[in-house]
C-alpha cells in the first residue's frame, strides 16, 4: 500500500497526522465534516474565546485541510478536500461507535 512513496509525500502526511492529534483540531475536523460552519458558529459551539479557535484553526489551515470562504461578512469554514473529510469522519464515527479501549484512554 504504500510501497515506493516519495518521501516528502509521506512527510506531509505526518504533517496532517500531527496536525489532527490535538484534540481541538481535531473536534473543528470532525464538525467541519459533519457540515460546513463559520469561525464565530464554532466560537459557540465550542465554548471557547474567539482567539483559542483561531489558533486552532491555523495549522488545518495552513496544512490547507480548512477552507474558508467569504460569505458576506463571515467566512464559511469547511473541509479542504474530500479525502480529509472522509478520513476524519471515518476516525470520529469508529471512535463514536464503540472502540472501548480508546474511549477509555487505552493506547495499545
Amino acid at each position: 500500500m504504500m510501497k515506493n512513496r516519495d518521501p516528502k509525500d509521506i512527510q506531509r502526511a505526518a504533517k496532517v497526522f500531527k496536525a489532527l492529534s490535538h484534540p481541538g483540531r481535531l473536534e473543528i475536523a470532525c464538525r467541519l465534516a459533519e457540515e460546513s460552519t463559520t469561525q464565530t458558529a464554532l466560537v459557540q459551539s465550542m465554548g471557547l474565546p474567539q482567539s483559542s479557535v483561531a489558533r486552532l484553526l491555523a495549522p488545518l489551515r495552513d496544512l490547507e485541510l480548512v477552507k474558508g470562504e467569504r460569505q458576506g461578512q463571515e467566512v464559511r469554514l469547511s473541509v479542504g478536500d474530500e479525502i480529509i473529510g472522509f478520513l476524519v469522519e471515518s476516525v470520529c464515527n469508529w471512535i463514536h461507535g464503540g472502540n472501548k479501549e480508546l474511549k477509555e484512554g487505552g493506547t495499545n
